[in-house]
């Protein structure tokens, strides 16, 4: 009596050049959109970082009933940061001297991928150690919990902004500008609409490469 050979499992040439043509397609679709989600949240983590030193420096001068230093740039020009840093600056002179407490170091992840720029208007953000030569840019916020921020302000006066975009491709402005107020020292995120060259609170401006 002949016996049936069972039947091998197993896929067909044809229906693993089908499945194989069904990833291809999900990737091309997935991969665009997943690197440009990343890019997102990226460039909003950094902005998040810069609100969350903002306000620990100035909960920490209130708190400690002394000046907090928070530096943001090394200078003016456009510079890759690799973090914002802010200290108790107990004698006054805008300077993190040996001696002076370390609040926090604020780091920014994959930082060469991002540019920093004071922004181009009047209010220029505040020079620290201004007077003695010092470069750096930055904020100091005061046990009132005021804010000295812009070059020219004092506190409770005057605005000092800085923006930054993607790096790795100048050709895409996707660009937030920051601006921190005198007084209570509110923080203000905007981005740039390239439809008519300003900047507003709508987030929704993306370019993608």
């Amino acid at each position: 009596m002949l016996r049936r050979r069972p039947r091998q499992s197993g896929y067909t040439l044809i229906e693993a050049l089908v499945v194989l043509a069904i990833i291809g397609i999900v990737a091309a679709i997935s991969i665009p959109s997943l690197r440009r989600a990343r890019m997102r949240a990226a460039m909003l983590e950094v902005v998040r970082t810069f609100e969350q030193a903002a306000a620990v420096s100035r909960i920490t001068a209130i708190k400690r009933g002394n000046n907090v230093c928070l530096r943001v740039l090394a200078d003016g020009n456009l510079q890759h940061v690799t973090n914002f840093r802010a200290w108790i600056d107990a004698n006054g002179n805008e300077i993190e001297d040996a001696g002076d407490e370390l609040i926090n170091e604020w780091r920014i992840r994959n930082a060469s991928e991002w540019s920093f720029e004071e922004s181009p208007n009047p209010r220029l953000m505040k020079v620290l150690n201004s007077g003695g030569g010092g470069t750096a840019r930055g904020i100091v916020y005061q046990p009132n919990g005021m804010a000295v921020s812009a070059v020219t302000g004092q506190a409770g006066v005057g605005e000092g902004a800085f923006e930054f975009f993607v790096w790795y491709d100048a050709r895409k402005w996707n660009t937030f500008r920051i601006s921190v107020f005198g007084g209570a020292g509110t923080v203000q995120v905007q981005m740039f609409n390239p439809a008519n060259s300003q900047y507003d609170n709508n987030f929704a401006y993306w370019e993608y490469y």
